[in-house]
C-alpha cells in the first residue's frame, strides 16, 4: 500500500481539476430595487471583503423569502466566503440557501446548496460529507433532468470514495458518472472518471485494467498539464509491475515536457523517475535529485508530495544510512500528523518498525492507528452503502405507492369476482387437506406422538423471542408516553403471549433477501448504538436454501433483540464469511457481557442455539461479565 501516495497526487489532481469547473455565481441579474443596487455594487469591485459587504447590504434589504434575488445574494457569499477559506460561514449561508430554495420550491437551487456543501466539507476534508451533500445534489438534478451535472456529482461522490478507500464503491460511482456524461461536451470530466476508474483497479492489483483505463483518461485530456498527469500514472502502475525500462522512459519524457514554473509537478515526475531507476539498480545514488524533489516541495507546501519524498528518502537510505532513514521516516509521520493523514502516519510507523524493531512505542502507535484507519474505512463503506440503499427503498416505495393508486380502480372489480372463485377453491382445498390429514394421522398416530410432542416443545420455546419479544418493543417505544393503565395492560399481553405459538414469517426469501436482512438489523439496533456489518455482499445468498434463510434471518433477530433488553452496548459487529463451503457469521459487542451459565439457562439464545442446530449449524458463545459477548455461527452451504 506505499504506492497510496502516488495514488493520492492522482486524488489531489481530480480534486483540482473539479474545482476548476466549480459552479460560479450566475451574475444575469437586473437590477430592479436596492436590493440589486448592492448586487450590481458588489460586481463592479475586485475586492472580495468588499463584494461580501455588499451583499451583506443586500441581505439587510431582503423583506421577503420569495424575493427572487435572495438566492443569488446567498449564493455569492457562499462561494466567496469558501475563496476566503471562512468555512464555517460558508456552510451557514449554504444552509440558508438550502431553507430558502425550499421555500421557494426551486429544485435547481436545493441541488446548488448541496453541491456549495459538498465543495467546502471537499476543503475540510471531511470526505464523508462530501459524499452525502453530493449524492443529495446528484439526486435534485436527476428530478431535473440535468444529466450533466448529475453526473459531476457521480464523480465527486467517486472522489470521496477513493479516499476514503472505499474503491468498489468508487468504481461504481465513477462508472456511473460514466453514463450521463456527454462525450463531446465533458471531456476533462469523462477524463477524471476514467482515472477514478484506474486508481481502483490498480490499488485492487488489476494492472492490465487500470492501464486500460487511464489510456482512457489520456484520450479525453483537455490540456498538456492532465496529458502528463495521466502518463505519469501509466508509469507509476508499470513500477508497480516492476517494468522499469517503460516507466522511466514514461517519466522521462513527460519531465522533459513539464512547464519549468510548475515546480509541483516536476518534483513529483522527477522524485517518481529518480526512485524508479533505483527501483531498477540499487546501486544508483540518487539522494541529490531525491532532495531536490524534497526542496521544491517544501518550498511551494506541496503536503502530499512531501510524504512521498519522505517516504523515497527512507526508503533509499535504509541500506545505505540507516540514521538517515529514520529520520526522513519521522519527518514522514510528523507530516502526516500535520496533514491530519492516519494513512500516511501508519505507514510511516511501519517504516520506523522496520528500521527500529525494538521499539515499543512506536508498535504500539502503530497498532492503535492502524485500527483506528480500518474502523474509519470500514464506517465510511457502511455510511456510503447506507445511504445508497436507503435512497433506494425509499424509490421503491414511492413506485409501490404510484403503481397502487394506479391500479386500485381496475382491482376492486378484480377482488370481487376473484374471492369467489377463491372461495370456491379454498373449500376444495380444506376439504382434501382434512381428508389428507385424517388419513395421515391414522396411519402414523403412534409413530408421530414423540415427533409432534418435539415439535410442540420447541415452539413453545421460540415464542418468547418472536411475538412476545414484538410486544416488548411496543412497550418500550411507548413506555415515555402511555398512561400508567395502558402499560399495564401490555405487560398482560406481553405475559400471555409467552404460552401462544405462531411460527408465521413473511420474510422474503427471494432477491431481495439481505436487503430485507439489513433493514430488520438496523431497525432493531437502538439509535445509541453503532452497528458495523461487513462481508454480507461477498455471500451468494441466492443459491441458499429459503430454510436455512428463515433461521438467519429468526436468529440474527433473536441475537439483536436480546443484545437490545440486555448488554447495554454502544458498539456491535456482524461479520459474514464464507470458508470451506459453510457461511460462517461472527457476532461480538461491547456491552455488560454474562456468565456462561446464564448463557446456556437463558430460553433467548438457547433458542438460538436449538435453530442453528435444527439446520445442521454450529454455534458457540465467549462472554464474560463486563466484556461483551461473542458468538460465533457456523452453518453448512
Amino acid at each position: 500500500m506505499k504506492h497510496f501516495y502516488c495514488v493520492c497526487f492522482s486524488l489531489t489532481f481530480l480534486l483540482l481539476a473539479c474545482q476548476k469547473k466549480e459552479i460560479k455565481p450566475n451574475d444575469d441579474i437586473q437590477p430592479t430595487d436596492l436590493v440589486s443596487f448592492f448586487y450590481e455594487k458588489a460586481k463592479q469591485t475586485d475586492s472580495i471583503p468588499q463584494r461580501i459587504s455588499f451583499y451583506n447590504k443586500g441581505l439587510r434589504q431582503v423583506q421577503q423569502s420569495s424575493d427572487t434575488l435572495l438566492p443569488f445574494l446567498l449564493d455569492h457569499k457562499i462561494y466567496y466566503h469558501n475563496r476566503l477559506r471562512e468555512y464555517d460561514s460558508a456552510l451557514f449561508f449554504a444552509d440558508s440557501l438550502q431553507r430558502v430554495a425550499n421555500f421557494q420550491k426551486d429544485t435547481g437551487r436545493i441541488a446548488l446548496s448541496f453541491y456549495r456543501k459538498a465543495v467546502i466539507h471537499r476543503y475540510l476534508d471531511n470526505q464523508e460529507a462530501v459524499f452525502k451533500n453530493a449524492f443529495e445534489s446528484r439526486k435534485r438534478y436527476l428530478q431535473l433532468g440535468d444529466s450533466t451535472k448529475a453526473a459531476r456529482r457521480s464523480l465527486e461522490m467517486a472522489v470521496a470514495q477513493s479516499r476514503m478507500q472505499d474503491y468498489t464503491g468508487s468504481q461504481e460511482s465513477a462508472t456511473e458518472a460514466l453514463r450521463y456524461l456527454n462525450k463531446e461536451k465533458d471531456g476533462q470530466y469523462l477524463s477524471s472518471a476514467y482515472n477514478i476508474i484506474a486508481i481502483a483497479y490498480r490499488i485492487q492489483g488489476f494492472y492490465m485494467d487500470a492501464i486500460k483505463e487511464y489510456q482512457n483518461a489520456l484520450r479525453n485530456a483537455s490540456d498538456l498539464e492532465d496529458s502528463l498527469t495521466y502518463q505519469n500514472n501509466i508509469g507509476l502502475v508499470n513500477q508497480d509491475q516492476k517494468e522499469y525500462e517503460k516507466a522511466i522512459s514514461i517519466f522521462e519524457d513527460i519531465y522533459s515536457k513539464v512547464s519549468k514554473k510548475d515546480y509541483i509537478s516536476r518534483a513529483r515526475y522527477l522524485d517518481n523517475l529518480v526512485f524508479t531507476k533505483w527501483l531498477q539498480d540499487s546501486e544508483l545514488n540518487i539522494s541529490a535529485e531525491l532532495e531536490q524533489a524534497l526542496q521544491w516541495r517544501n518550498e511551494h507546501k506541496d503536503h502530499s508530495g512531501l510524504i512521498s519524498s519522505y517516504y523515497h528518502l527512507s526508503e533509499f537510505y535504509e541500506n545505505r544510512n540507516k540514521a538517515k532513514a529514520i529520520n526522513y521516516a519521522k519527518k514522514w509521520l510528523q507530516t502526516g500528523e500535520a496533514n491530519n493523514s492516519l494513512q500516511a502516519k501508519v505507514e510511516a510507523l511501519e517504516q520506523l518498525i522496520d528500521l527500529q524493531p525494538g521499539n515499543a512505542g512506536y508498535v504500539q502507535n502503530y497498532m492503535r492507528l492502524n485500527d483506528s484507519l480500518t474502523n474509519s474505512n470500514l464506517q465510511a463503506k457502511n455510511t456510503f452503502a447506507k445511504i445508497r440503499f436507503d435512497e433506494e427503498r425509499k424509490q421503491q416505495q414511492i413506485s409501490g405507492l404510484e403503481a397502487s393508486a394506479a391500479l386500485q380502480a381496475l382491482k376492486n372489480q378484480e377482488i370481487k369476482n376473484r374471492n369467489y372463485l377463491l372461495a370456491f377453491l379454498v373449500f376444495i382445498v380444506i376439504g382434501f387437506a382434512v381428508f389428507i390429514i385424517y388419513y395421515n394421522r391414522q396411519k402414523h398416530k403412534k409413530e408421530k406422538i414423540r415427533e409432534i410432542y418435539n415439535t410442540e416443545t420447541r415452539i413453545s420455546k421460540v415464542i418468547h423471542d418472536e411475538l412476545a419479544n414484538d410486544v416488548y418493543n411496543v412497550m418500550s417505544s411507548m413506555e415515555a408516553i402511555a398512561p400508567t393503565e395502558t402499560m399495564d395492560k401490555l405487560e398482560q399481553i406481553y405475559s400471555r403471549t409467552r404460552n401462544i405459538s405462531r411460527e408465521n414469517s413473511d420474510i422474503t426469501t427471494g432477491p431481495g433477501y439481505l436487503d430485507h436482512l439489513l433493514a430488520s438489523l438496523s431497525s432493531i439496533c437502538p439509535d445509541d448504538t453503532r452497528l458495523i456489518i461487513s462481508g454480507e455482499k461477498t455471500i451468494f445468498w441466492n443459491e441458499l436454501k429459503p430454510e436455512k434463510k428463515l433461521v438467519i434471518y429468526r436468529v440474527l433477530q433473536e441475537i439483536m433483540v436480546n443484545m437490545k433488553k440486555h448488554s447495554q452496548a454502544s458498539l456491535v459487529a456482524l461479520v459474514f464469511t464464507e470458508e470451506e463451503k459453510r457461511l460462517k457469521i461472527d457476532y461480538s459487542d461491547n456491552g455488560v457481557g454474562s456468565s456462561m451459565n446464564s448463557i446456556k439457562n437463558g430460553n433467548g439464545l438457547q433458542n438460538v442455539e436449538n435453530r442453528i442446530l435444527s439446520i445442521n449449524g454450529k454455534l458457540t458463545f465467549e462472554t464474560e461479565k463486563g466484556k461483551g459477548l461473542k458468538i460465533m455461527i457456523h452453518i453448512p452451504l
